[in-house]
């Protein structure tokens, strides 16, 4: 189990830049705390990257020597793969190096010429040569952005397995990788972090119109397969059994998203247990706890074991009469929802 420590590995808390007379980066508070991982989170043009470079010291007055920095579009020096692998690396780095191109299945193109190789195939000897790196902070922008889709749940295993216990910063604007990375999420907004919080959190009770606009209304269940079934996986989630399409095998630790909008409400005998049957694989009782007005919809959060929240609008709210402490009834189709391989923990 990886453990995260109370002290803080590196503090951003102040970061400012500004270009062309234009804040892009104004972070009042922040940091990543020794074997954290911590996932920026935001749209294009947030200011993301730009953060990045500031804590690699590429631009700002922060050196950076200890961080390790894979930026969004890795640049491929003239030479051979073999070079830009090994570029910069000591000699225990460049076994490390080495072992993790054969892992991230590139050892077979480093010696092609780097302008020959594909996009993916740059991003994997990046990625490796960044991960070999021993500086005790690792900062990647983007890393599975060039990855074809099949590939993503492998190669989050092996990132998720070279990165250990050390402090790690990870830019994504995909959910996906959020919750696949993050032990906190941090929702940054016009150069600002809006919100801080686990995957959990955040994704499912954002604090502002601005930060749900971003993020949406998504559940986060972490858990570990149980079986399979063609191209779903049966999931345990703390005691909640939920079918989610994947291709994991039995026993691999996954995180299962599902949007709140993909989530169906159906009143109930409180006397009975029945929760009905559909076309739906997962159906689960529990009780309102909370009833949340955003916008024109209403977000119904119910516990199930753990909180789960439907998206509902508010004609079916009035229709329905639900209000809290009621008891109620969820079912969510398995094709809505997806189990994405957790980065080691």
């Amino acid at each position: 189990m990886k453990r995260v420590s109370d002290k803080i590995a590196l503090d951003m808390s102040g970061l400012q830049w500004s270009a062309a007379g234009r804040i892009v980066v104004d972070v009042a508070e922040l940091d990543v705390k020794h074997g954290e991982r911590l996932v920026i989170f935001g749209p294009n043009g947030a200011g993301k990257s730009t953060l990045l470079r500031l804590v690699a010291g590429l631009v700002g007055e922060r050196g950076g020597e200890n961080v390790a920095y894979l930026p969004q579009r890795p640049y491929m020096f003239r030479g051979s793969g073999r070079r830009n692998l090994l570029l910069g690396l000591e000699d225990s780095e460049s076994n490390r190096a080495e072992v993790l191109s054969k892992r991230l299945g590139v050892s077979n193109v480093i010696g092609t010429a780097a302008s020959r190789l594909s996009g993916g195939e740059r991003q994997r000897l990046a990625l490796a040569r960044t991960l070999a790196s021993s500086r005790p902070v690792v900062v990647l922008d983007e890393p599975l952005a060039a990855i074809d889709a099949q590939d993503r749940d492998a190669v989050v295993a092996v990132v998720g397995d070279a990165l250990s216990e050390r402090a790690t910063i990870v830019v994504t604007h995909d959910e996906d990788v959020a919750a696949a990375f993050a032990d906190r999420v941090a929702v940054m907004v016009g150069g600002q972090i809006r919100q801080v919080g686990s995957p959990q959190e955040v994704f499912l009770d954002p604090q502002s119109e601005e930060v749900a606009r971003v993020v949406g209304h998504h559940n986060v269940l972490v858990g570990t397969i149980v079986k399979s079934d063609g191209p779903l996986v049966q999931v345990a989630c703390s005691g909640l059994m939920v079918w989610a399409l994947g291709e994991q095998a039995a026993g691999s630790d996954v995180r299962v998203l599902f949007g709140a909008e993909t989530v169906t409400l159906h009143t109930v005998d409180p006397s009975s247990s029945d929760v009905g049957k559909d076309s739906a694989r997962n159906h689960w009782l529990g009780i309102v706890q909370e009833v949340i007005e955003t916008g024109r919809l209403v977000e119904v959060v119910v516990d199930v074991g753990q909180p789960v929240a439907a998206m509902i609008t508010v004609g079916s709210l009035d229709g329905m009469g639900i209000t809290q402490g009621d008891s109620v009834a969820l079912s969510v189709k398995a094709t809505a929802a997806r189990a994405v391989t957790a980065a080691k923990q």
